[in-house]
């Protein structure tokens, strides 16, 4: 389901210390990821479509590190 990178933020913050990891176990278009990326999070998408795999990849940028 689509939904706002700031519901995901809430979220993390609520839920996440900082430099702690995000599990998103369907990662879909990668908001949690992008999300987790920005409040400087780990993340660990996991994600069966190779297309949405893509789409995550190239919208949250690079690695995880």
């Amino acid at each position: 389901a689509a939904f706002p990178p700031k519901l995901a933020e809430t979220c993390i913050l609520a839920g996440c210390p900082a430099g702690g990891t995000v599990l998103d176990p369907f990662i879909g278009s990668g908001t949690v990821g992008l999300a987790a990326r920005q409040l400087d999070r780990h993340y660990i998408g996991i994600e069966l479509n190779p297309d949405y795999c893509a789409l995550a990849e190239q919208r949250i940028g690079g690695d995880d590190g």
